[in-house]
């Protein structure tokens, strides 16, 4: 039996069905992608909100300078007011990066790790990360939050000559915050920052930094230090 229409209708029939069923594909696509990217869009707009909702209920909070101890070996020392300005900054710094952040804004911030000497750096922002950081508690963390830090002591040893050779800043934070389960976590760290004057800057040298985390009955303490001998 002869085709009813003729290879030039047949032809042009095929083409349109192609086409009919690329179009199809190509929509079905465009549908899925669209679809997908607003999954995105909305977990993203979640996640923001999320964050903003919980930077909003735990403020920024200002270390405030308590005592100041010199040690002298020779001609009386003295921790001036630009060496006890540098110090603290450095340590406001170290505490807003590696302890607030992760507690306000879900995350570390890695800048931290410009306060320390590339001595101890490579330590502080690797294998010690987690003591030194708020990193490891940072996802179950849940509001309200309590964030109460001590006053700053700082500890300086002068030289035979009066200058100063090493400041310590030492301060111990306690954080109260709830988990997603509803037990209470508490963590408390103190945190020694030994600095050195290199090249006219106040850089870390060494550090020794406790931290005891408290969840339920359950408490574990870490301790982070630096290599002996590294501030020498």
């Amino acid at each position: 039996m002869p085709p009813l229409l003729p290879r030039s209708k047949r032809l042009r029939t095929a083409l349109f069905a192609g086409i009919s069923i690329v179009l199809v594909v190509a929509v079905a696509l465009l549908l899925a992608n669209t679809a997908d990217t607003g999954g995105k869009q909305t977990a993203r707009a979640k996640a923001k909100a999320k964050a903003k909702a919980r930077a909003a209920a735990v403020k920024p909070v200002k270390l405030v300078l308590g005592a100041v101890v010199v040690q002298s070996t020779g001609l009386p020392g003295a921790v001036k007011l630009p060496v006890r300005a540098a110090v603290m900054r450095a340590t406001q710094q170290y505490f807003d990066d590696a302890i607030l952040a992760p507690v306000r804004r879900g995350r570390v911030d890695n800048r931290y790790a410009r306060v320390f000497d590339p001595g101890v750096q490579g330590l502080a922002k690797g294998k010690q990360r987690g003591v030194l950081t708020e990193a490891t508690t940072r996802d179950v963390i849940r509001p309200p939050v309590g964030i109460k830090p001590t006053k700053v002591r700082i500890d300086a040893i002068s030289e035979p000559t009066g200058k100063l050779a090493l400041v310590a800043t030492t301060f111990v934070v306690r954080i109260d915050a709830q988990t997603p389960t509803g037990r209470k976590l508490v963590v408390r760290r103190r945190t020694e920052l030994t600095f050195a004057d290199e090249f006219g800057k106040w850089v870390v040298t060494a550090y020794r930094v406790t931290v005891r985390r408290s969840v339920g009955g359950r408490t574990t303490t870490t301790t982070a230090h630096s290599p002996k001998g590294a501030s020498a």
